[in-house]
């Protein structure tokens, strides 16, 4: 087995309602190997500080508003050779440790593994949307040879080829910057049947708002953008929470 220590590594703002069925699912894996959970509490107004610490997990206070910066900070202070990013609003199979890890295992030279996710909840469209999307990332990582996206709440790298997120990137900095960097350093392998799930809240405001506001003003125009100049054309990308289901729900949805 694969003794090297994981860094989980969970970014947290107002994330009272999910930070627990998170953690607790993290706690239900199957892996015997050592790991570390760390909450980067991105300044919340609520206990989401003190639930997570009640769960275990390591707690990192982070002012800057983003993401980015909450992922930079639990990162930096990571003791693991292996870090995975993921998210509060997300919860796991109980095999998804061992998978993770039993690639790197199996591929030394490789730098990143990373997974799939599927929506626990939301609008019809969601199912079909992350199939195409992870269709599409499948067929160019068999047939190019090359991964066109990786997830923030679904990818594991190891911490040496990582020489810290683009912090001027409010969005893409965890996803768009973060593979080509890694792509510069190595293997990229792709587990698409290693999924976890993650909240559909996202995709509330409906697929217009999602494919002209998210993914072209944001993901294209704001972060090209930010590359050129360090700042952004938008105001900062909109802090998100909402309640999403209990663990036992999710899990339901996880074996159906």
């Amino acid at each position: 087995m694969n003794q090297e220590l994981i860094s989980i590594v969970i970014p947290a703002y107002n994330e009272s309602k999910n930070i627990e069925a998170c953690l607790r699912s993290i706690k239900a894996q199957d892996y015997q190997g050592p790991y570390e959970v760390i909450v980067t509490d991105n300044d919340s107004s609520d206990n989401t500080a003190q639930l997570a610490r009640q769960e275990g997990a390591t707690v990192l206070f982070e002012a800057r508003p983003g993401v980015i910066f909450a992922r930079e900070t639990g990162t930096k202070a990571a003791k693991g050779s292996i870090i995975i990013q993921t998210d509060a609003d997300t919860t796991f199979p109980t095999t998804w440790l061992s998978n993770i890890m039993d690639t790197f295992s199996k591929n030394p030279i490789a730098v990143a593994v990373i997974g799939s996710f599927k929506f626990a909840d939301g609008p019809w469209w969601g199912k079909p949307f992350t199939a195409l999307l992870f269709g599409i990332t499948a067929l160019v990582n068999k047939f190019g040879k090359r991964m066109v996206y990786i997830p923030g709440a679904n990818t594991a790298f190891k911490k040496k080829y990582w020489h810290g997120y683009d912090l001027k990137l409010d969005q893409g900095g965890d996803e768009v910057a973060l593979l080509k960097a890694l792509r510069k350093e190595g293997q990229i392998i792709f587990l698409r049947r290693n999924f976890v799930l993650t909240s559909a809240r996202r995709l509330e405001k409906g697929l217009l708002y999602n494919i002209f506001v998210i993914l072209i003003y944001y993901y294209i125009f704001d972060y090209t953008w930010r590359r050129l100049t360090g700042r952004g054309i938008a105001s900062p990308f909109p802090r998100i929470r909402h309640e999403v289901k209990d663990l036992e729900e999710e899990k339901n949805l996880e074996t159906a």
